[in-house]
């Protein structure tokens, strides 16, 4: 393939493309998605909806309905919410607007690898300070990162991706006192213990921003739907960056149909801790470590056999997460927790995958 005229910016001529595999397979237990669909009640009120609509006319520009309705079921004013086309936009506005070449943005290692990945397509410069081992953050580790990089923009994720462990508060407060803004993704927080959720920070911390997603405990992961929550001060910048009309009209009929229905979720939501708690047990009983999770999904070591198991399961059609060219998850894999089915596919598989060895 020939080469285009102008070649990409050079401060992401080494940025890899983000490839979440999508490999055939009977069981997928790779991408961190809901195996429940939305309601029947649900969409059937969406199709209703859509029904209503002039789609030859633009969307409300501002998602009116939407974000009133974040805001009774948060309890935070319209004014500190912003809604976009998934979580990852909703970080790409963040970039956009405090981002940029003059300014860092700080992740801590291993995390959600689109964090830094959406930083430098904003352009902003980017740094990383390692978790432990026990995938937690010391407080002297973040204070040696912070004197070290100085970022204008921290990140944190909690349940953190892939280790499923919560942020610690310590660390986030410390960064609070330290950093011009501060960021938690709190994509996976329905399935943690209840009050784990730092949201209760940001009446105290108007440098502090939370993000949440649709697309994992609401079963909306083909919708694309993300929010924020922040001081109105920072949601009026966000103004500058975003698309007209960015936000579709049936992206904002499944988000308000969504807040309708939110309890239909509750039992989906116990349902999959269950299992995560389930396959827990399952990989200790087979002599695994399993890391504790607080998400829906579940990271394990594997040692130097991680690919082989992975290959394994495959074969008998079960898609799990691997992460062969890290240098520090190479001995692990991931798994989702799904339908009780599905786990007992996963545990199946993984038994015969052993045998073999």
């Amino acid at each position: 393939m020939d080469r285009p005229a102008l070649g990409v910016r050079s401060d992401l001529a080494d940025l890899a493309p983000y490839i979440s595999p999508q490999l055939p397979a009977k069981v997928r237990l790779n991408t961190n998605e809901s195996p429940y669909p939305p309601s029947r009640e649900m969409l059937e009120e969406v199709e209703q909806g859509l029904r209503a609509e002039a789609l030859n006319r633009y969307p409300e520009r501002d998602a009116l309905v939407l974000t009133d309705g974040l805001a009774a079921r948060t309890g935070w004013s319209r004014d500190g919410i912003w809604i976009a086309n998934g979580s990852n936009e909703v970080f790409l506005h963040l970039f956009l607007a405090f981002g940029g070449p003059e300014r860092t943005c700080l992740t801590f290692e291993p995390t959600y690898s689109l964090h830094s990945n959406i930083a430098r397509i904003a352009g902003t410069m980017t740094a990383s300070a390692p978790r432990a081992r026990t995938w937690d953050i010391p407080d002297g580790t973040l204070e040696g990162a912070l004197d070290e990089h100085r970022p204008d923009i921290v990140l944190f994720c909690s349940p953190n991706n892939p280790t499923g462990l919560l942020e610690s508060r310590s660390a986030v407060e410390i960064a609070l006192q330290r950093v011009p803004i501060v960021v938690v993704d709190e994509a996976y927080i329905e399935f943690a213990r209840d009050g784990s959720s730092l949201s209760e920070l940001l009446d105290d911390h108007p440098n502090l921003v939370i993000v949440n997603t649709f697309s994992k405990a609401w079963s909306l992961a083909g919708v694309r739907l993300g929010y924020l929550l922040a001081d109105p001060a920072i949601v009026e910048e966000l103004y500058r960056v975003r698309l007209p009309y960015h936000l579709s009209t049936f992206t904002q009929l499944v988000g308000n149909a969504a807040l309708r229905h939110e309890d239909d979720g509750a039992q989906r939501i116990a349902a999959i801790v269950g299992e995560r708690e389930r396959i827990t047990q399952g990989l200790s009983d087979r002599g695994f470590e399993p890391y504790p999770s607080e998400a829906n999904f579940v990271l394990f070591e594997v040692g130097d056999r991680a690919q082989t198991i992975w290959k394994g399961l495959l074969e008998r059609g079960v898609l799990v997460r691997n992460y062969p060219s890290s240098p520090v998850l190479g001995t692990t894999l991931r798994v989702t927790a799904g339908l009780a089915d599905e786990t007992d596919a996963f545990l199946e598989a993984l038994d015969e995958v052993l045998e073999g060895m």
